[in-house]
């Protein structure tokens, strides 16, 4: 818990330094900015193989009526 006296020496450090309050923001606003971007590369990544996935499932399902498919692909095709 912060004394009396910290809290003094806070208000008179910031009087004195008033560049610091924007230059503090913006050192935590890096790290933020980072996971951010890497949240939404990641969903978007995710996204794009969800579609990949299903497209190979369709061509697997398309192959699969004309009787072309192979003992793996059965495999496949059973444990989607």
């Amino acid at each position: 818990m912060p004394t009396k006296e910290d809290k003094e020496k806070f208000f008179s450090l910031i009087s004195e330094k008033p560049w610091l309050i924007p230059s503090t923001v913006l050192l935590e606003m890096i790290p933020v900015s980072i996971v951010a971007y890497g949240f939404m590369k990641n969903r978007r990544l995710k996204k794009r193989l969800q579609i990949e996935h299903q497209k190979t499932v369709r061509e697997y399902i398309k192959k699969s009526d004309s009787g072309k498919l192979t003992q793996e692909e059965f495999y496949y095709l059973k444990h989607i």
